[in-house]
């Protein structure tokens, strides 16, 4: 049974109804020519077969999309991303919001935030993926938008019928290919043409030559009507030069303006959903819609070319230029009306987003919704886990009036720890959720230096640039919201005595800073200095029978080990080597 309903799901349906409808069609005409013309009964239930076949192919095709939609949920949807363009369109959108802080990149790259937004993202439109790429971004930092975000997610949750209806009119508009709307939306358009009156006159004589050309021949006038008929060929001609023309300088504006019909048209079909927690969202969209719906019957007549199956359309287009003309009197109305094209962008975004967050939460049952507070600072998680890490290894921690120093050996998972404790800050405060079994904290703005490298094209040493970035650091410390800077491996790329020096007095510093400061380091030497600003933390490892095995769990206190040498030897290293390495450290 499923088979046949897969099968007729195509456009096998409307091709066996009509070869049915037409079949009857043709048995009706002959027994009405050679029998009685009570057989012309057959014309309309041919008619009735065609039409029926068309609204059944309608009808399976919305099951199956729905299904297919049903299947989809709260599962990762594995697909290229470009994230050049996503970030490009964002850039381009200029997605502002007062309320909220942005990622610097540094730490979006610090965090593989690509990798989870690869995770997070369900969208069904382009709109749609820049909005989520928004959102993550630019974690809340206020409490009364942030309850808002959260209560809006919940709709989505809660209110399924809604949901499917809403993803069903996303479906349809899709993502763009070629199509760049977001440069029609921001970008400088091209002007009308120097000679656009005479493009405005074309179709007028194009027309009055056309009817000429039928009176004359009608009324025999054979030697006449030539000329009326040449004036239509060469205009013809001169249209098809003045039309690739025009086409080489507007074309990514053309095949833009299409997709932004399409968003146009979606907006209008999503006029008729509404939910609660949604209310400010759906008011806004019906507003612009209200304005930017004259620019939908233009921006239809530029795709007319694509869904005509005979070509006549673009015959007609040659004779009266009426893509061309229609263009740009389409973007005379994208000019006028783009604050609402904007709007109109953002929401269906937005919506589309809110939809994807939704998706990734139920992927993961577990789960928790996070308190947050925007008083004082402080940071407490139970059970905390990195959502890129297969079989995790959960830990808590609790920091409020100090900061934390975190030492340890290589490999024992001081870097995956710090990760987890930026990634989960950050989800908290656009997803509202994390990846916790209790998250209780500020709103912060979120900043690190994990992964510096060294700049041999700029010329920057390693420790040149983390310095750079520890700076940028202390600069976008804010007195009205709590920074939570995370710090892998303070100053590592330069000699010990001047590392500990730099690192002791900058930690120091930012203790009395409106932030929590948390730090990997392996020098050990550094928690002596600190330990009245700083809470200590280690991570270590045990050496098995199969070499070093570590248990990625956090503990109070300093390292007592060290495993440097240790795995020179583990990994072979020539026995007068690792003796050596023993002797200088005092092994």
């Amino acid at each position: 049974m499923s088979r046949i309903k897969n099968w007729l799901i195509g456009k096998n349906v409307r091709a066996m109804f009509g070869t049915v409808a037409l079949f009857i069609a043709l048995i009706s005409f002959y027994l009405y020519n050679l029998i009685d013309r009570l057989y012309a009964i057959g014309f309309v239930i041919a008619a009735f077969v065609l039409v029926y076949g068309i609204y059944l192919h309608f009808i399976l095709g919305k099951i199956a999309l729905l299904n297919k939609l049903r299947k989809q949920w709260g599962n990762p949807l594995k697909i290229e991303r470009d994230f050049k363009k996503i970030k490009d369109a964002y850039k381009t959108m200029q997605l502002s919001d007062r309320d909220c802080y942005q990622l610097d990149d540094q730490t979006w790259n610090d965090l593989h935030m690509g990798d989870i937004y690869s995770l997070a993202d369900r969208s069904l439109t382009s709109c749609g993926q820049v909005l989520l790429y928004n959102i993550l971004r630019k974690p809340i930092t206020k409490s009364d938008k942030w309850e808002k975000h959260r209560k809006a997610i919940h709709t989505f949750h809660e209110n399924v019928d809604f949901r499917e209806k809403l993803q069903m009119i996303l479906y349809k508009l899709g993502k763009q290919d070629k199509e760049q709307v977001e440069i029609l939306l921001t970008g400088s358009l091209p002007a009308k043409p120097k000679f656009w009156v005479v493009l405005e006159v074309i179709p007028y004589i194009v027309l009055i030559s056309a009817i000429s050309t039928y009176v004359l021949f009608s009324l025999g006038e054979i030697d006449l009507f030539v000329f009326p008929l040449l004036l239509i060929l060469t205009l013809s001609i001169v249209n098809v030069i003045i039309r690739n023309r025009l086409q080489k300088g507007i074309l990514p504006y053309f095949t833009s303006i299409g997709y932004l019909g399409k968003m146009i048209d979606t907006a209008k079909q999503m006029k008729a959903l509404s939910a609660s927690g949604l209310k400010d969202q759906f008011e806004e969209l019906s507003k612009a819609y209200d304005k930017c719906k004259i620019i939908n019957n233009k921006t239809y007549a530029l795709s007319l070319e694509k869904v005509d199956p005979f070509g006549l359309y673009t015959y007609i287009n040659v004779l009266f230029l009426i893509d061309i003309r229609m263009f740009f009197r389409a973007i005379r109305d994208i000019d006028k009306y783009r604050d609402e094209l904007i709007s109109l962008y953002t929401i269906i975004g937005e919506l589309d987003s809110l939809t994807s967050i939704a998706s990734f939460r139920d992927n993961y049952p577990s789960l928790t919704e996070p308190e947050l507070n925007d008083q004082g600072i402080k940071y407490e998680v139970e059970d905390m886990v990195h959502p890129l890490i297969a079989n995790p290894v959960a830990n808590s921690l609790i920091l409020d009036e100090k900061r934390a120093l975190i030492t340890g050996s290589n490999m024992s998972g001081k870097s995956t720890f710090l990760r987890s404790l930026a990634v989960n800050a950050v989800l908290a405060q656009t997803i509202c959720g994390t990846f916790t079994s209790k998250y209780r904290a500020s709103f912060f703005k979120v900043t690190s230096s994990i992964s510096q490298n060294d700049n041999l094209v700029g010329g920057k040493s390693y420790y040149l640039a983390e310095a750079e970035a520890l700076l940028n650091m202390l600069n976008g410390v804010q007195s009205d919201i709590p920074s939570l800077c995370i710090i892998d491996e303070i100053f590592r790329g330069t000699n010990s005595k001047e590392r500990i020096a730099a690192a002791s007095q900058l930690l120091k510093y930012m203790s009395k800073l409106n932030a929590l400061t948390i730090v990997a380091t392996h020098d050990i030497e550094l928690t002596a200095i600190v330990k009245d600003e700083y809470d200590i933390y280690y991570f270590d490892e045990n050496v098995g029978p199969e070499g070093l095995m570590f248990d990625y769990h956090l503990k109070n206190g300093v390292s007592p080990t060290t495993n440097a040498i240790k795995i020179l030897d583990y990994l072979g290293y020539p026995k007068e080597i690792v003796d050596g390495c023993k002797n200088m450290s005092n092994w």
